[in-house]
């Protein structure tokens, strides 16, 4: 049998968690011999997101936030390791099912629990890099990648080793996995600039929150009621004397936590009494920390492309995969509001069929046709990348059909199958995240009761 000649020879992929993991396995299964494989990961250790690690307190955000370019305020004493720590936390555990979050044919230990914590969610990960065919992958750990650009016909990648010594390396194709939980967005809000002036270390992004038993006997403000502004101000309420959230719409806050008071948007800031005033005029004084929930900017500073301009958003874009006007650039788990490694199998199964040469895409034309589409569809900025269900097992099912079109299932990765069975699953995630968080309030309030620092219940 002779060997397909690859479409793209040596790839590289930024980024060595869940999604540039998904990446590099799929393409060590494709039944072709790349010249490379290589996985670029900054930090000291596999894992993106799940590995916990560097001191959150020696870096710190510009606020406001409001420009991706912008970098973040390094402590002089910061090391490598604090410059690139994760925005995971202490006591963090997953909002999605383990069974439901799962790689297709690496599944969580029996007796795991529901929503396992970020230690055992690691621990999962390591399991599915053992998976991964290691003679075909060159993993590059302390490998902080600073240029990607094409020249001619040729990506030229520049990466800073931990020797402090800068390699220009050369690929075919790139693979961008860097996950965007990296640069966070802070709104520009009357008076909070200098607020955070002349309170320093008062005002914080989730980002840089690591254990809610810092927050004893404090007023604490949170800005934004999504996943991680409902499980932060949840684990604070144990501890601190007051806390409140900040929502867009006070018709609209869903689960609630009666230890916590619900507030309508901050309109203005005044340190001088550590003070809030709402849209609808409502003063809140004595406030000892705001922290802001507020999401990331999409940033790839290292890419030499337009394809991030504002931060909210990648253009030209089809599939929410390859780039239109150049394939040879994909991007992996962008989107959001979805179930991350499924959607890192799937998006990575379609890819290294593609860089292999099995895969063919439609011409230039209809992928541009395709992303206006998506673009009419969804709306531009962050809209564009918001998925959930029911849209995203759509999605699953739709980039499995691509593939099963050309008649590609086998051999390389499959990626999970949207059963009917899976997809009821997705469908009851929400309410079964709810369900937990019943649990956990009440387990904050006997907590609380009895004096005592939060601490998970699993």
């Amino acid at each position: 049998m002779t060997k397909i000649q690859p479409l793209f020879n040596r790839i590289a992929i930024i980024g060595g968690g869940p999604a540039g993991l998904a990446a590099a396995k799929a393409l060590a299964l494709e039944p072709v011999d790349f010249a490379a494989i290589d996985v670029f990961e900054r930090r000291d250790h596999l894992g993106g997101l799940w590995y916990h690690n560097g001191n959150k307190s020696l870096i710190h955000p510009h606020v406001p936030s409001v420009d991706p370019s912008v970098g973040e305020i390094a402590d002089k004493n910061a090391s490598a390791p604090d410059l690139y720590f994760s925005a995971i936390y202490k006591f963090m555990e997953t909002n999605i099912s383990h069974w439901l979050m799962s790689y297709r044919d690496v599944s969580f230990p029996s007796g795991t629990f529901t929503f396992p914590e970020r230690k055992k969610v690691l621990k999962y990960i390591q399991e599915y890099i053992g998976t991964i065919p290691h003679e075909k992958v060159n993993t590059r750990i302390n490998s902080n990648v600073t240029r990607v650009e094409k020249v001619g016909h040729v990506w030229e990648i520049d990466v800073e080793n931990d020797d402090e010594t800068v390699s220009c390396l050369e690929y075919d194709a790139v693979i961008i996995s860097n996950g965007h939980f990296n640069k966070p967005f802070i709104p520009d809000v009357e008076g909070l600039s200098e607020w955070n002036e002349n309170i320093p270390n008062s005002i914080l992004h989730s980002k840089y929150f690591e254990s809610p038993n810092t927050y004893r006997g404090k007023r604490v403000l949170v800005i934004g009621n999504a996943a991680s502004g409902v499980d932060i101000s949840t684990q604070i309420s144990t501890v601190a004397e007051q806390v409140y959230v900040s929502v867009r719409d006070l018709d609209k806050i869903g689960f609630q936590n009666d230890l916590i008071e619900y507030l309508g948007l901050i309109e203005k800031y005044d340190w001088k009494n550590r003070s809030v005033v709402t849209e609808s005029g409502h003063k809140y004084t004595n406030i000892d920390v705001v922290i802001f929930c507020t999401g990331y900017f999409y940033s790839m500073p290292f890419l030499r492309n337009d394809v991030i301009r504002e931060g909210s958003q990648v253009y030209d874009i089809y599939k929410q995969i390859f780039n239109i006007y150049d394939p040879s650039l994909t991007f992996v788990c962008l989107l959001k509001n979805i179930i991350p490694m499924p959607l890192s199998e799937s998006q990575s199964a379609l890819i290294a069929r593609y860089y292999s040469g099995r895969y063919e895409l439609p011409n230039q034309e209809e992928r541009q046709k395709s992303y206006e589409k998506d673009l009419a569809e969804k709306g531009t900025g962050s809209k564009f990348h918001v998925y959930g269900y029911p849209q995203d097992v759509e999605y699953y099912r739709h980039l499995q059909e691509l593939i099963d079109k050309q008649g590609l299932r086998t051999p390389g990765l499959v990626a999970p199958i949207w059963d009917e069975q899976l997809a009821h699953e997705r469908s009851i995630s929400a309410e079964l995240k709810n369900k937990r968080l019943q649990q956990l309030v009440e387990h904050v309030k006997k907590l609380r009761s009895e004096g005592r620092d939060f601490e998970l219940l699993q």
